[in-house]
């Protein structure tokens, strides 16, 4: 096909379109001061077999130009529509063109754009056999997934928000790239992961995007026409097939969510970290790994170090961690930043916190908040109609992760793992027995280099990928090592925000939450554990 451009007489008064249809637009009275124009859709997606796509323009004058540079549509106006007649696409990737109509004479002109995607020989439905929060992709492919429904569409974990949201995505306009990111300290690669920008499909409620040449993860959000984030999906790019081992019932992934490898003192081990129960992920510190010093103990754990050891090897901690510990700041492309510090939960009615976090994939959202309790309070997750006792708050009940047994139905739509997997059962590291108590497994473990091995368990390597904190400061990688189950306490004051953790410090190995405290220490800053948390995921199999 060649380039053409089109001149076709328009109706002089302005028409409102309500979506992409064949009806007759409606005709309003009264003509506008300046020139206008307003397509029905403003992106469309075609088969690999090519073909033809009708859409409609309304506009307040007679002159309208159909302008694109794409050798593979031909464009026609006629009356208030733009018919496309596109080839047969015989390339493996998909491809994308742009549309722009452009109505009126100059200076008074209006302009508006459609972009075009068509699926190429190889283009993959990530959503084809599982709908998810997170799809895995390659580096240089094109992909289009769902965008019909949150989740997997199926489980809110008794959270009461598909009450008030729906498990639906309604309303849908456009999609846009919130941020992409890789694990290079210069950042010089993360503009490489998704190339440009993914288009949402309205006739089939799906997203489009292609991948460039660097591995990494990205935040695809889709949109309302007034801007608003409805929903969004993380794109975990890595070319190396991830595989699966067993232990404890499960079948686990061989690294951890969003990692593009597994190797001993690479940072592109450690994968994204999560707050408990949501479904956005965020960056783990883009610094190199370093060794941190130690201080030593006797098997009684009594310091055996002078005063002048004790603060020189204090003080090289704290340079090492200073040097690795670093809030990862990157967006290659994307339209969102980074927000870890100062946002405080607000208890709200159910379902609490959930659609504000939603609809601010990159806000950590922090311990800090003002109730009878205490200054802390440990969850992310509020609900004031959950006050107890004395006008305690008490922690909901909301199972945001599934907190199944091991071979239960226990995926949600917060869920942050792709299709065929999800966060970790209960007991998955161990079996806890009773309560909040900590189960020792450190004869399951064997220290390495930045992390530990789970030698009674799949044999992997486990990183220390580090955690955020109570207030949304990283800390702690290549030191400690917490991971999330989907397990949670229960209620009541006596809960405060906490859901069970793999963790471990130096050789000591942890299965629940540590330290353990009593309700009298539970308004302390630390509690490994809190909701609030970021920590890694290692998923495993679901059914």
């Amino acid at each position: 096909m060649k380039n053409i451009k089109f001149i076709a007489i328009a109706m002089g008064a302005l028409l409102l379109l309500a979506g992409c249809n064949r009806e007759e637009p409606e005709i309003l009275q009264g003509e506008p001061d300046f020139a206008s124009v307003k397509l029905s859709s403003t992106s469309t997606a075609i088969d690999v077999d090519g073909g033809e796509k009708v859409i409609f323009f309304a506009t307040n004058r007679v002159e309208v130009e159909a302008l694109c540079e794409a050798n593979w549509i031909d464009v026609s106006v006629e009356n208030n529509s733009l018919t496309l007649f596109v080839d047969p696409n015989e390339e493996a990737e998909s491809r994308l063109a742009v549309v722009d109509v452009v109505v009126g004479h100059e200076p008074d002109v209006a302009k508006a754009r459609l972009k075009v995607v068509q699926q190429g020989n190889s283009t993959t439905n990530l959503s084809a056999t599982e709908k998810a929060n997170c799809y895995v992709a390659q580096t240089e492919r094109s992909y289009y997934f769902s965008a019909a429904v949150k989740g997997n569409g199926k489980r809110d974990g008794h959270s009461r928000y598909f009450i008030t949201e729906g498990f639906d995505i309604e309303g849908a306009a456009y999609a846009d790239l919130a941020w992409e990111a890789t694990y290079d300290g210069d950042k010089t690669r993360s503009t490489k992961i998704i190339e440009g920008t993914p288009i949402y499909s309205v006739e089939e409620e799906a997203i489009y995007f292609s991948t460039g040449e660097s591995e990494g993860n990205a935040l695809i959000t889709i949109h309302n026409a007034e801007g608003d984030i409805l929903w969004s999906w993380h794109i975990w790019v890595t070319n190396k097939p991830i595989k699966t081992n067993s232990a404890n019932g499960l079948e686990w992934m061989d690294r951890n969510l969003g990692a593009l490898t597994n190797e001993v003192g690479d940072i592109a081990n450690r994968g994204m970290l999560y707050q408990w129960g949501r479904k956005e992920p965020f960056l783990p510190s883009p610094k190199e790994y370093v060794a941190v010093p130690k201080h030593t103990y006797d098997e009684n754990y009594n310091l055996l170090e002078t005063e002048e050891e004790y603060l020189a090897i204090q003080e090289a901690i704290e340079a090492a961690r200073e040097q690795v510990n670093h809030n990862n700041m990157q967006t290659g492309d994307g339209f969102l930043e980074w927000e870890y510090l100062g946002v405080a939960p607000v208890a709200m009615q159910a379902p609490g916190n959930l659609e504000y976090a939603v609809q601010n994939p990159t806000t950590f959202l922090g311990c800090r908040v003002d109730i009878p309790i205490g200054e802390y309070v440990f969850d992310w997750y509020l609900q004031k109609d959950l006050y107890g006792v004395e006008g305690l708050l008490q922690q909901s009940q909301s199972m945001l992760w599934g907190d199944a047994e091991v071979g239960g139905d226990y995926k949600t739509i917060f869920d942050p793992c792709p299709p065929g997997y999800a966060v970790p059962p209960r007991s998955s590291f161990d079996s806890l027995e009773g309560g909040y108590a900590c189960t020792y497994v450190s004869r399951d473990w064997e220290a390495a280099e930045g992390g530990w091995i789970w030698k009674g368990g799949t044999g992997d390597y486990f990183p220390s990928s580090g955690n955020f904190d109570v207030s949304g400061l990283i800390g702690e990688t290549g030191e400690k090592m917490l991971y999330w189950s989907a397990e949670s306490f229960g209620s009541g004051a006596q809960g405060f925000g906490k859901s069970a953790t793999l963790f471990v410090a130096y050789n000591d190995v942890y299965y629940g939450i540590y330290p353990l405290l009593d309700v009298a220490e539970a308004a302390s800053w630390y509690s490994y554990g809190a909701r609030c948390y970021g920590a890694a995921v290692r998923c495993v199999r679901s059914k």
